[in-house]
């Protein structure tokens, strides 16, 4: 589809990418002067209509503050196709796969997103929709950094029997690999399977199974996703996340808001991030300012561990072999998340 210069009233300024079921734009509404995302979809088809403009009938029945907010919906004709657009809130700061592929994600951040993004799908349950298709480009950053579940082309009222299972395949859960359809707790996997990527910084996951029975195995036996995490991970976020992963939907959280308080109650005594190979930086709870780094000398390598510029000889070390240092360097971070 050709980029048009206006939907209705609206100047649209730049494409933004492919949603479910339709093309989003960047746009700009001169009457109320303000910046809007324009989700276009295409409806050749009359009876198509409704199904169309389902999710913004999904999002108006289920308005909060972690959920992208609808303004408006409309028909109109683009290149001769009918079409339903819909108008939503425009978030600059954009989603966080865009976040994913452009910086590192600290585990404190990591957890803040997921649990307001939980809050969100909270609220969109107890409205009975579940959301189907959970994954980093579906979470946007407002304009303060809160976290907002957007794209709910795929939602269904959970008194709907879904017949398919569509959405984003490496973040489904094996019930759903057996044909089972999703539910509230495929919502919960899918959003664990997010949390797992934001503290792996894993902008993408593969998914290279020539058939279902090789994904399925895979899934069966905790190789898909393989559970291996970046050394800086507490072992506490590492068994949130385990949890909410598991393939026994009984053993998962069996609610949204079950997952989110255990996540609320993970305290990060410092939130670090790599400033390069061998230098790691962190911030405090009091805001006090930590550095470690490691550096190779004559007699081996060395690590210095600073807290506000100061030296904490405890956790230097020096004459280090090259194939324990990482080790040991790693063991200083996880230890100060004890």
């Amino acid at each position: 589809m050709k980029i048009p210069d206006k939907i209705r009233k609206f100047n649209i300024i730049e494409f933004l990418g492919n949603g479910n079921f339709g093309i989003v734009f960047e746009a700009y509404d001169p009457l109320l002067k303000a910046d809007r995302a324009i989700k276009l979809i295409q409806v050749p088809e009359p009876d198509k209509f409704v199904e169309a403009v389902k999710e913004a009938q999904t999002l108006e029945g289920c308005r909060h503050k972690h959920i992208v907010d609808v303004k408006e919906v409309d028909v109109c004709a683009y290149e001769g196709v009918p079409c339903v657009y819909i108008a939503m809130e425009y978030l600059a700061k954009g989603s966080i796969q865009k976040h994913l592929d452009s910086r590192f994600i600290s585990i404190q951040e990591s957890l803040k997103i997921v649990s307001e993004a939980l809050l969100g799908l909270e609220h969109a349950h107890n409205n009975n929709v579940l959301h189907r298709d959970i994954k980093p480009g579906n979470i946007l950053l407002g304009d303060n950094g809160e976290a907002k579940l957007s794209d709910f082309g795929l939602a269904l009222d959970y008194h709907i029997d879904p017949s398919d299972t569509m959405g984003y395949r490496p973040h489904q859960p094996l019930e759903v690999i057996d044909g089972n359809p999703m539910d509230r707790l495929s919502d919960i996997y899918a959003m664990g399977m997010t949390l797992f990527r934001l503290v792996n910084n894993l902008p993408n996951i593969e998914f290279k199974f020539t058939s279902i029975d090789e994904w399925r195995a895979a899934v069966k036996k905790n190789k898909y996703p393989e559970r291996d995490y970046l050394p800086h991970i507490p072992r506490k976020v590492k068994t949130i996340i385990n949890k909410s992963i598991n393939n026994d939907p009984a053993k998962r959280y069996q609610s949204a808001s079950e997952f989110r308080q255990s996540l609320e109650r993970v305290i990060v005594p410092i939130d670090w991030s790599p400033l390069d190979e061998n230098t790691w930086v962190g911030i405090g709870q009091n805001r006090d300012k930590y550095e470690i780094r490691k550096e190779s000398k004559r007699n081996g390598w060395a690590i210095d561990y600073k807290k506000n510029g100061r030296r904490i000889t405890d956790h230097c070390l020096k004459e280090l072999s090259g194939d324990i240092v990482k080790t040991e360097f790693f063991k200083i971070i996880c230890a100060c998340h004890a």
